[in-house]
């Protein structure tokens, strides 16, 4: 029996990354390996993309404290692999640095895997230090694992072609509606359009620009209503909740849900819309959870989306930073409303199910383990 040891972040906070880190945990503990983690979320809240580059005193000591208790584990423990979901930043890449020497030392193969889109630019623009940096302990790796081929790019200058792995995300099972449930949904006339933001409440994940959006979509009554959940962004309460108090009779903020609650409300929404141009964005978890409960798509061309979304297909692509192109996106997916939500859900439960996504992963860890 196989040992493999996960490093990265667990829930809380939830979020693309430690959702697909407790998926992949669950799911190969299935498979009949001898699992082990270590959490190194450092802060149960949701940052801002700046924040959360910021060196903090909170921060460096918790990794500190962290750090001195996973590397024990590490010396205690034998592991046949050990798989890494590192930061996009320099630190954030760097802060996982000591495990990786461990591995180099014990000559312990170990795989990093990069859930977002943004690491490629953290080394393109670094200076030669910190190129060589991560290029060494890239390239030390068995593989570098990215979420689509559009973003292959981000290792090509520091690991060889063969060594850039593909393995697209999956969903959690727990948001699994039954066929019959999407069967009725799809054929279900109603004079509503429900409309759903479901991921983190942050500035550039769009949620700002998608409230601004509303004022179009009044004056064209529409007859919609938008359901709001997730964690909300440290200081940007404040903003969100007036936005949502102006159109109070429409919109609805439903905090952070999850399992059957999660399901019903994805189940129950018609268009899924996430106009994101957040920095490190790599494959939403959110967009695959709407997509295999039956929602069509309108969201934007950012990171590593158009590996999973094709406009016309899966719904309609709207502009970055544009709440009017988020209106006419909404007006157009409504329009063919019924042919995207057949196509989503079937190209959905057939490639994006989690045991879909533990498979792709096991294949990889596989052939990394002599």
């Amino acid at each position: 029996m196989k040992k493999i040891l996960m490093i990265g972040p667990f829930p809380e906070p939830v979020h693309g990354m430690s959702m697909a880190n407790e998926i992949l945990f669950h799911g190969l503990c299935e498979k009949g390996y001898k699992m082990d983690h270590i959490n190194t979320a450092l802060l149960s809240k949701i940052q801002s993309t700046k924040d959360q580059n910021k060196i903090s005193f909170e921060k460096f000591f918790i990794a500190i404290k962290h750090m001195t208790g996973e590397l024990l584990k590490l010396f205690k423990n034998k592991y046949d692999l050990i798989y890494i979901t590192p930061g996009h930043s320099f630190l954030g890449f760097m802060r996982y640095s000591p495990y990786m020497i461990f591995c180099s030392i014990k000559k312990i193969p170990y795989l990093l895997h990069s859930h977002g889109g943004q690491l490629g630019q953290t080394y393109n623009d670094s200076g030669t230090l910190k190129k060589a940096l991560l290029k060494f302990f890239v390239k030390k790796s068995k593989g570098a694992i990215v979420l689509g081929e559009s973003l292959k790019w981000m290792f090509q200058d520091m690991i060889p072609h063969d060594k850039i792995l593909v393995c697209h995300n999956g969903v959690p099972r727990n948001v699994l509606s039954p066929e019959e449930d999407i069967d009725k949904k799809i054929d279900k006339i109603t004079e509503q359009t429900n409309l759903l933001y479901l991921s983190n409440l942050m500035k550039e994940k769009g949620v700002l620009d998608l409230l601004n959006s509303l004022e179009y979509l009044d004056e064209k009554k529409l007859n919609y209503r938008l359901n709001l959940a997730g964690n909300i962004e440290k200081n940007l309460e404040r903003e969100v909740f007036a936005l949502i108090e102006k159109h109070k009779d429409r919109v609805s903020y439903l905090g952070v849900l999850g399992g059957e609650e999660k399901r019903r409300l994805l189940l129950n929404s018609d268009i899924f819309i996430l106009p994101t141009y957040y920095p490190i964005e790599g494959q939403p978890i959110s967009i695959l959870e709407a997509m295999i409960n039956g929602c069509a798509i309108v969201t934007t061309d950012q990171g590593g989306i158009g590996d999973i979304f094709k406009k016309n297909l899966n719904g309609i692509e709207c502009l970055k930073k544009n709440p009017y192109s988020i209106y006419t996106a909404i007006l157009e997916t409504a329009k063919e409303l019924k042919k995207f939500q057949k196509y989503n859900y079937e190209k959905a439960i057939n490639d994006y199910r989690p045991e879909d996504f533990v498979e792709r992963v096991n294949r990889i860890m596989t052939s990394s383990i002599k």
